[in-house]
């Protein structure tokens, strides 16, 4: 679980960027590379120069070796001439154990130095301090840096009998992080190689790279520290909140108090936080919240509907009772299987109504949403009710913007119309007016209202009309069995949509006004 978790993954990411940012430092920094190349040039331009100086006294041959070797020092050793320090010329010989005779070596002064001898004290002098091997890790960088110079530029060392026929060139490793840098070129006359001349150079690597590399590296490692300190602070603002969101998450429901334990997800450190972690937390809260409200509306959904059954279920237990108490009376017990069937035609539309409830709730869940003509849609429905309209005198006026489009579930928007058309028309009748208005604008989107002339709606029912099973209707306006669910749906339908229904008296017609707003 640690090593698949986010607090492991972000810091390997910032491990692997670090490491893929010294690679690139490392394999990129060719510093020795272009310095060593540049030596190497002038090297072989000075070998070539020496070369030319002193093959005319070769070509001499009135000079004896001696004369010659003379010669050849009052040439090179003037104060003038560069690296004169690194010139070896010697007679070639085939024969590799012969030594060979040298003219000159400007390692090896004219004039030598006294030596000098001076007695060491036994004791070390007291400022003398011996200097604790302790950690640097430059120390490793450079080692691995000149490993990778090693593979890149070191070459064969110089095999003298070779020389005879063209200039050869190595770069060898002397010890001490210094590079032997080395031509021997030959001295031909007449085609015959007679001596060779021998000019070298030093480069030291640490004094480079050190000297031009160490700010940059330290300034490197900070930043690789600083990435992986912020990178690790990083993880753990987001491993651990989620954590904590899981483990609290992560907790067994009791079917008794479920709603009290999805509205017990409380946690107030993560209540005012602004990033994404405090989203999360606020949108499983709300989630948290529509879940309780969930099973607290399915538990008084049962309980309502345990209710409103046991009425018909009592009514016709009594009935039942009484006929055959009664069995004599005929005219009795007509009248009593009657009410009867009454009884169970009310619970057989109760329960149908239920069940289309449940069917809504899961379409308004599961069903895939769909782009249509909501204008066409509210056109064809109440071209449908002016028949019906007419039938119970009542007059259907339609305002109706054209080219609205909703996305959404069709059939469930029709549904509201329809019921809240026919709840109008029984309102109205025996001679009322309806109007149905559709208007879409920018400001306040799309508006379907649905106005009668009826009664209109008591101020103190006003808050239970959209309640599961409440019905007031009375006089021409009652429906026989009606089972007090259509507004109820209306409003599941609408707000699943994203929108709001609302009811108010008196405007634009003296009666109700359902305003639907999408």
């Amino acid at each position: 679980m640690l090593l698949r978790g986010i607090l492991s993954k972000i810091i390997g990411l910032l491990l692997l960027f670090n490491l893929a940012l010294w690679s690139f430092i490392f394999f990129t920094e060719d510093t020795a590379y272009l310095e060593i190349t540049n030596k190497r040039d002038r090297l072989y331009e000075r070998a070539v120069m020496y070369r030319k100086l002193i093959t005319p006294l070769f070509e001499d041959q009135s000079l004896s070796e001696f004369e010659r070797k003379l010669a050849i020092e009052a040439l090179l050793r003037d104060s003038e001439l560069a690296g004169i320090g690194k010139v070896v010329v010697k007679r070639f010989s085939d024969l590799k154990s012969a030594e060979s005779f040298e003219y000159f070596n400007g390692q090896k002064p004219i004039k030598l130095v006294p030596i000098s001898v001076q007695e060491l004290s036994a004791e070390p002098p007291a400022e003398f301090e011996l200097e604790r091997n302790r950690f640097d890790p430059f120390e490793y960088l450079f080692t691995f840096y000149k490993d990778f110079v090693d593979l890149q530029l070191i070459t064969d060392p110089i095999v003298p009998i070779r020389a005879r026929f063209s200039m050869q060139y190595h770069l060898i490793d002397r010890g001490q992080d210094a590079y032997e840098l080395k031509y021997l070129a030959p001295i031909k006359i007449a085609r015959k190689t007679v001596a060779t001349l021998e000019v070298g150079d030093s480069y030291f690597l640490r004094e480079s790279y050190m000297g031009k590399n160490k700010s940059r590296l330290t300034i490197l490692a900070g930043l690789s520290v600083l990435t992986l300190v912020l990178g690790v602070f990083l993880a753990l603002s987001i491993a651990f909140p989620i954590r904590s969101l899981s483990r609290r998450l992560n907790r067994k429901l009791k079917a008794e108090t479920v709603s009290e334990q999805l509205n017990d997800f409380r946690i107030k450190r993560f209540e005012h936080r602004k990033d994404e972690i405090g989203f999360l937390y606020r949108n499983l809260v709300t989630l948290n919240g529509q879940l309780s409200k969930l099973f607290s509306d399915k538990e008084r959904f049962a309980a309502d509907v345990s209710h409103e059954l046991k009425n018909p279920l009592a009514a016709i237990i009594a009935h039942v009772e009484n006929a055959r108490t009664e069995t004599t009376n005929m005219d009795q017990s007509a009248k009593g299987f009657e009410a009867i069937h009454d009884q169970a035609v009310r619970m057989n539309k109760l329960i149908s109504e239920i069940s289309e409830a449940a069917i809504v709730d899961h379409d308004l869940v599961a069903t895939k949403r769909e782009k249509f003509h909501l204008s066409d849609l509210v056109r064809d429905l109440t071209g449908h009710f002016e028949t019906e309209a007419e039938r119970e005198g009542v007059t259907l006026v339609a305002d109706l913007q054209s080219n609205v489009k909703l996305t959404g579930l069709p059939d469930r928007i029709a549904q509201v119309v329809i019921n809240l058309v026919e709840n109008a028309i029984s309102f109205s009748k025996p001679s009322g007016e309806v109007h149905v208005k559709l208007k879409k604008s920018w400001r306040r989107g799309i508006l379907i209202s649905v106005s009668d002339t009826g009664p209109g709606v008591p101020e103190d029912l006003q808050d239970k009309i959209f309640e599961r099973f409440f019905t007031a209707r009375s006089g021409e306006a009652e429906k026989p069995n009606s089972s007090g669910l259509g507004l109820y749906i209306c409003k599941q339908v609408i707000e699943a949509h994203g929108g709001s229904i609302h009811q108010t008296n008196g405007s634009p017609l003296a009666g109700a006004t359902f305003t639907l707003r999408l």
